[in-house]
């Protein structure tokens, strides 16, 4: 509880769940969310699927976030496959989750305005040139991404709902004082200790470990006397990056695209406009009547930016006469867009109210900026890329196509398919399913080769899809099962470890007669001195002091009951590192409490309550509701 508690404000709680990946969730594309199209799914949630390729995104962001958050030590674990698969259920689990959330949100009617969604895209760094929304670099990562601005704010609207929905069950949280104190009193309590540290070799040097103890334990323990089972490879990878980059275009290739496509490259008309807003509130009639009689004034002379100070609803905008940020298609309400862009000249206004989610506007165009294509030498770099990209995805297609054929044409053999393609096979050292080497790694890579049935036919498995950038074909070229190691070769090891078992409980056993004297009031100088050993000055420990006590010592002198009056406890641990302590536990005293200690417990406290209270929401959705999983998560 208490290390769970020190985390505490790194947790959802703390940060809770939607606000810092909103961005995250919408740059990923739209189609990561709607599927791929395949009939295959890897979760349905109330009759709603997950696809696979949903799942594959969302392992490829979690991923990518471990890999920043652990740094080198990431590689090492995700060779792993115990820890890739872990990876992959998390992942499914959170898109579950964010499903069950959304169809939630959905059932309550959550909504959010437009003004909040142009408000956090106008301040997303993202989209800013020298701290300035930049509307050209918007729409731009926008396209790289394959989503257009309408696509883009419709995302941003059911994240903001989710998260308002999420930030009503967190707000609803909070901590009592008492258990403030309570929760202080235990982190900040210390502890007087005295240890005395025996390591158990003290105890090791008049063991001696028979032959018949040896063979005892070997035929007892054979199962931690294993040799792996081992294999070694041949595949043929088809890696988009080795094809991209073997691609050269034609001279003109990018300047013909360019010619063919410069609608792809035309900027739309920009608008400047102002307008005044008459919210609905409580009485949509009123409202429209007030509009109307401020439309009649503007239509005879009355100054639109004097009553839009004055009148208008949006008090942001209207300190500044009703004028509006430079508007593009795709930002604003549809129907305030298809007013906003039917104005031609410099002045008009809309002759009529329109009407939003919102209330009823009056709308005066201030300005137009006429869009405008492109130059070539403006786009050339990113249509060489795309084109690139194209050709790489085409002869990586029918490279992966021909691989398929010859491998199951010839299934004995990779030569054949190798000289058809043009690849190279590749061969491994053995390796163990714990080891597997890059780029077999892959979770079904992995399972095909130690695969009992594939292993026996020793034939060219099907192509597998490793991700949407490498396929791969592989044989097995030789195989070694588990087995078990010879006595002779473990003799040692096992000699070691009788040996450290024995004089572990030596070391046990003297130590509870030194607690025995201790409790009996009697001197145990002699007994320390037998083995050259004596207890550490008295010193006092918090719960955390790791550099001054072993883990399993601070936790065992935390557990242990306070000691009476003018006496002290005991009781020994087994250390980390195999060696024997005795503590004895003199005394208890509480830390002070400030206040802005208090205020950092209270919080951290609501904020592992609302934690817990957003996984019970979760568990009960998924409960309450159909969640199946037609592919298992591999």
């Amino acid at each position: 509880m208490l290390e769970k508690f020190r985390e505490g404000s790194q947790g959802p709680g703390a940060k809770i769940i939607l606000g810092a990946v909103i961005v995250t969730f919408a740059l990923a594309g739209v189609s990561s969310y709607l599927g791929s199209g395949s009939t295959q799914s890897a979760a349905t949630v109330n009759g709603v699927d997950i696809s696979t390729q949903a799942l594959e995104n969302q392992v490829r962001n979690d991923r990518t976030r471990l890999e920043s958050q652990q740094g080198e030590s990431f590689a090492a674990r995700w060779e792993q496959p115990e820890f890739q698969n872990q990876v992959r259920q998390q992942s499914l689990n959170t898109l579950v989750a964010q499903n069950l959330l959304q169809q939630m949100t959905a059932d309550l009617a959550l909504r959010i305005g437009d003004d909040k969604i142009r408000g956090y895209i106008f301040a997303m760094q993202e989209f800013q040139t020298d701290g300035v929304f930049n509307d050209e670099r918007y729409i731009s990562l926008l396209r790289q991404n394959g989503m257009v601005p309408a696509q883009f704010v419709e995302r941003l609207r059911s994240d903001f709902a989710q998260q308002q929905l999420t930030d009503a069950l967190v707000n609803s949280e909070f901590s009592l004082p008492n258990e403030v104190q309570q929760l202080a009193a235990l982190q900040n309590q210390q502890r007087q200790l005295s240890q005395l540290i025996v390591p158990v070799n003290k105890f090791a040097s008049d063991i001696t470990i028979t032959d018949a103890e040896v063979t005892s334990y070997y035929e007892k323990s054979k199962a931690f006397f294993q040799t792996p089972e081992q294999a070694s490879a041949e595949y043929i990878l088809v890696d988009m990056k080795n094809i991209s980059a073997d691609i050269e275009l034609a001279a003109d290739a990018a300047e013909s695209y360019y010619s063919e496509h410069q609608s792809s490259y035309a900027q739309e008309d920009k608008r400047k406009v102002a307008h005044i807003l008459i919210a609905f509130n409580d009485d949509e009639s009123a409202a429209e009547q007030k509009a109307q009689d401020l439309l009649t004034q503007i239509q005879s002379g009355a100054d639109f930016a004097e009553l839009a100070k004055s009148s208008s609803d949006d008090t942001f905008s209207g300190e500044n006469g009703g004028e509006l940020d430079w508007l593009e298609k795709g930002i604003m309400d549809p129907a305030f867009e298809t007013a906003a862009f039917a104005l031609v000249n410099d002045g008009d206004v809309t002759t009529e109210l329109v009407r939003s989610d919102f209330g009823f506007h009056i709308i005066k165009l201030l300005a137009v900026e006429p869009g405008e294509v492109k130059a070539f030498a403006d786009v050339k770099a990113s249509i060489e890329t795309r084109l690139k990209n194209e050709q790489a995805v085409s002869r990586f297609d029918e490279l992966a196509e021909q691989l398929a054929a010859q491998a199951f044409e010839v299934p004995d053999s990779l030569d054949v398919a190798s000289e058809e393609t043009g690849l190279a096979v590749v061969s491994t050292e053995l390796f163990s399913a714990s080891s597997v080497p890059a780029p077999l790694n892959d979770p079904r890579v992995t399972a095909t080769l130690f695969d009992q049935d594939f292993i026996a036919e020793s034939l060219n498995s099907e192509i597998i899809n490793i991700s949407d950038t490498q396929s791969i074909v592989v044989r097995i070229n030789e195989y070694k099962p588990q087995t078990t190691k010879a006595l002779a070769d473990v003799n040692d090891e096992i000699v070691e470890r009788l040996t450290a078992t024995k004089a572990e409980q030596k070391a046990l056993s003297f130590m509870s007669t030194v607690s025995a004297k201790i409790n009996a009031g009697e001197s145990v100088t002699a007994e320390l001195a037998n083995i050259d050993a004596s207890f550490t000055a008295p010193e006092w420990l918090s719960r955390f002091d790791y550099t001054k006590a072993d883990f399993k010592v601070l936790s065992k002198l935390f557990s242990m009951p306070k000691p009476a009056a003018a006496q002290a406890s005991v009781a020994t641990e087994t250390s980390l590192n195999g060696d024997v302590t005795l503590l004895k536990f003199s005394s208890v005293r509480d830390a002070e409490m400030n206040v802005e200690e208090a205020a950092r417990l209270a919080e951290t406290l609501k904020n592992i309550n609302a934690q817990a209270d957003y996984e019970m929401l979760i568990q009960t959705l998924i409960k309450t509701g159909d969640v199946s999983y037609p592919v298992v998560a591999e």
